[in-house]
C-alpha cells in the first residue's frame, strides 16, 4: 500500500485516483488557510466558493443554504469541508445539482479527526455515510485513508505501544455523477 505523507492523509489518493473531468471546475471551501495551497492553481477554468471570504474565495456563498443559477460544473471538489456544515445532506444535494451528468467529484471528509473550527465541526462521515449522501454519484474509488490506502470496509486501525487506537482516518472519494 502507497503511504501518505502529512498534512493531508489524501494525498495518496488523490494521485492514485482522481482523473478530473476538463473543463470549468467548482472548489467548495476553497479559503485558504495558513500553511494550505490555493487549490484553484490546480485548474484552468476554475472557480472558488466557501461560505466565509478570505484567501482563494471567489464567490462566498453557503451552499447549505442556496445554489446559484449558474452552468454546471464539470469537476467539482470537496475537501474537508462536509463535516462544517450543519445539513451536510443539503450540501451534498446542491453539489450534485451543481455536477453535470457525467461531470466528476473528488470528495474527503474525516472519520476519526480531531475536532477543528471553520468556523464550527459538525461530523465524521464512514464510507456507507457518503454513500448515501451522494447516491447519484458513481464511485470509482471510495475507502478510508490514514497512512495507507485501505479497501477495508472497517476503519484502520494501528498499534502503538502494544494498544489499539484509530489514527486520523478520511474517506477519500472519486466518482462520476449518473
Amino acid at each position: 500500500m502507497e503511504r501518505l505523507s502529512e498534512p493531508s492523509v489524501a494525498n495518496g489518493f488523490e494521485r492514485q485516483f482522481v482523473r478530473p473531468r476538463q473543463g470549468r471546475t467548482l472548489i467548495v471551501g476553497s479559503r485558504v488557510y495558513p500553511g494550505r495551497e490555493d487549490r484553484r492553481a490546480l485548474y484552468d477554468n476554475v472557480e472558488g466558493w466557501d461560505a466565509l471570504p478570505g484567501e482563494g474565495v471567489d464567490r462566498v456563498i453557503d451552499l447549505e443554504n442556496e445554489v446559484p443559477s449558474v452552468e454546471q460544473f464539470a469537476h467539482i471538489e470537496c475537501v474537508s469541508v462536509l463535516e462544517h456544515t450543519k445539513r451536510p445532506w443539503l450540501l451534498a444535494r446542491n453539489i450534485v445539482q451543481l455536477l453535470r451528468v457525467g461531470g466528476t467529484l473528488y470528495l474527503t471528509v474525516p472519520f476519526v479527526w480531531r475536532v477543528h473550527s471553520y468556523p464550527d465541526d459538525f461530523w465524521r462521515f464512514t464510507v456507507s455515510g457518503v454513500r448515501a449522501l451522494f447516491s447519484s454519484i458513481l464511485w470509482e474509488s471510495i475507502c478510508y485513508s490514514h497512512l495507507e490506502l485501505t479497501e477495508s470496509i472497517k476503519s484502520p486501525g494501528a498499534t502503538l505501544h502494544g494498544h489499539t487506537y484509530l489514527p486520523r482516518t478520511e474517506v477519500c472519494a472519486f466518482g462520476v455523477r449518473l
